[in-house]
């Protein structure tokens, strides 16, 4: 499908009103239904930036058949930590991350998935550029390096497959709710006027998965000449 296709299959299977109200929000869809879409537009080649556990990437194969993924997680604690970490975040040493990387490459065994143990930004050198169905950001959720996180992996996308990432606020207003990742869709959005969606967060609270995901399907490329 052309994007013009992708964005007209998610406003008919969500029932979207034409109209400005951004983001669109699809009623009762909740992560994995957010996977089971990707299926349903025949996306086969995707990434998560941010395995940690594997639980999600996990979740992403029962949903999507002949799925192959880019699992990117460096296992270790970047050099320049965000001063906005929490201090759980800054607890996790060398030994606990290596006992959760045991723990993802138990849950991808078996699965078409390759693991690069990588940051971020020196991972998606090892991507070719619009290769990818679509991309799942989690990782680093600091201001500063989660939007860059969605201008180079933004490259890794063709036209017509999905960006999209976790821990989308829609209420930011709400005591406790300041994500930085909020602040960065937001403001990526606005300048570029991209139409975007979010998960319902009603099915997320009563799973114990509070946060929406937030997804736009990819129109063009943005920035065709500025990151190498």
């Amino acid at each position: 499908m052309n994007p013009t296709e992708v964005v007209k299959y998610i406003k008919n299977k969500y029932k979207l009103q034409e109209n400005n109200t951004r983001p669109h929000v699809l009623k009762g869809a909740d992560r994995k239904q957010l996977y089971k879409l990707f299926s349903e537009l025949g996306y086969a080649v995707g990434c998560e930036v941010g395995l940690e556990k594997g639980k999600n990437a996990q979740t992403m194969f029962e949903c999507i058949p002949n799925l192959k993924l880019f699992a990117i997680d460096p296992y270790k604690q970047h050099t320049h930590i965000s001063s906005e970490a929490t201090k759980y975040l800054r607890s996790w040493d060398d030994r606990y991350l290596r006992l959760v990387k045991k723990q993802a490459q138990k849950r991808l065994q078996s699965k078409n998935a390759e693991i690069i143990e990588k940051f971020s930004e020196d991972a998606v050198k090892d991507i070719p550029d619009n290769s990818l169905d679509f991309v799942y950001i989690d990782g680093d959720h600091s201001y500063d390096y989660f939007m860059l996180d969605i201008i180079i992996w933004g490259r890794k996308v063709r036209k017509g497959g999905i960006m999209s990432g976790h821990d989308y606020f829609y209420d930011n207003n709400k005591p406790g709710r300041q994500a930085k990742v909020t602040q960065a869709v937001n403001n990526y959005i606005r300048v570029h006027d991209i139409e975007f969606y979010i998960t319902d967060e009603g099915p997320y609270v009563r799973k114990g998965d509070t946060p929406p995901s937030w997804f736009w399907v990819k129109q063009e490329d943005i920035w065709p000449n500025v990151i190498r």
